[in-house]
């Protein structure tokens, strides 16, 4: 009977050694479950650049969507897709974006010394599990400033007006990635336009400039509502009273049939009459050239007439030379046979027949 007793008792202490390794064994593998599954996703979670970077790299786009927000809002399933998208595009943006995140989370919730509004992302804690702490990334939008050479520009973005430049640079804000700037403008019946392809997000703020000016600028023969040969016509005949064709008529004339028909000049240079608006160049009293103020600056007649091909200095002026084509094809003077040059003089333009 004793030794019966002993069995049964060493039974019973062998099943309870049993039931403790038992549930040794349960609370080890529960602690490793909870571990693995709740203590570690936790912390990782914890580490917001972590989790931003391997999203994007994996394009894990319900990950990234519980990440990121815009508007106060989670990003949809488009936006999601293309700001994945745009974070790979470029070598190191990816890492610039896990740079800042970071440092935004070791100094929360006080902002960085460089932080402001163009700043990626905005970090906002939310409720963690256990005693870790998780983030999610509230994207700023950027500013795009747009400035063209050209008033009254309208701005489209992705085909979309946003707004009119007229001198003071266009000041757009849109949330980071890649967006098609186009700028138009219509003056002197032409239309000028101009697209770009800018980043938002890579610098704290975009400037892109338009250069349009020269698609919209007037033809030369719409310049002034005239042609040329009309402009200069109108020009000499306001100065003299008479046309081109019939001041080049006085040429190897003598002195005194310039004044029988204008007059003593106001006043004499050596072998030069001046008159009021044209002077007269004589050679043994016969007029040797004809000098006619054009009543335009430099940059006005430059606007008409296009640039020279190059200047020289003579005394009487800085000489223009354009092609030998000019005063007869684009002027249409073939039945004048004197020779007619373009001098600039203390900052006035002049038509020299001679």
């Amino acid at each position: 009977m004793p030794s019966r007793m002993t069995l049964h008792e060493r039974r019973k202490k062998r099943n309870q050694r049993l039931l403790i390794i038992a549930i040794i064994l349960l609370l080890v593998a529960g602690g490793v479950w909870g571990y693995v599954s709740q203590i570690k996703p936790a912390a990782e979670r914890e580490r917001t650049e972590a989790v931003f970077v391997k999203a994007v790299k994996d394009q894990d786009r319900a990950t990234f969507q519980k990440l990121v927000y815009e508007d106060e809002q989670v990003v949809s399933i488009a936006e999601a897709n293309r700001l994945m998208k745009w974070f790979q595009a470029e070598d190191g943006r990816l890492s610039r974006a896990a740079a800042e995140i970071k440092v935004d989370q070791q100094n929360y919730p006080e902002p960085t010394a460089e932080k402001n509004e163009q700043d990626l992302f905005e970090l906002k804690k939310t409720a963690g599990r256990f005693w870790y702490d998780e983030y999610v990334l509230h994207l700023n939008k950027q500013l795009l400033q747009v400035t063209s050479d050209v008033a009254e520009t309208t701005v489209f973005i992705d085909d979309e007006e946003v707004g009119v430049q007229d001198g003071e640079p266009l000041k757009i804000k849109r949330f980071p990635g890649e967006y098609d700037v186009l700028a138009s403008v219509e003056a002197n019946g032409k239309t000028g336009r101009d697209r770009q392809t800018v980043q938002l997000g890579d610098e704290k703020t975009t400037e892109v400039t338009f250069k349009l000016a020269e698609q919209i600028k007037p033809d030369v023969t719409e310049q002034y509502g005239l042609d040329i040969e009309k402009l200069l016509e109108t020009e000499v005949k306001a100065r003299t009273g008479k046309s081109i064709d019939a001041m080049t008529a006085y040429l190897d004339e003598n002195r005194s049939s310039v004044e029988k028909e204008f007059g003593p000049p106001a006043s004499n240079v050596a072998n030069r009459a001046v008159y009021d608006g044209f002077e007269v160049t004589y050679a043994n009293s016969d007029v040797k050239s004809i000098m006619i103020d054009l009543n335009k600056t430099p940059s006005e007649l430059e606007a008409v007439a296009g640039k020279p091909e190059s200047k020289s200095n003579e005394s009487t002026g800085t000489v223009w030379e354009y092609p030998t084509s000019f005063f007869e094809d684009i002027l249409g003077w073939l039945n004048l046979r004197s020779e007619k040059r373009v001098i600039e003089r203390s900052d006035e333009m002049w038509l020299e027949l001679r």
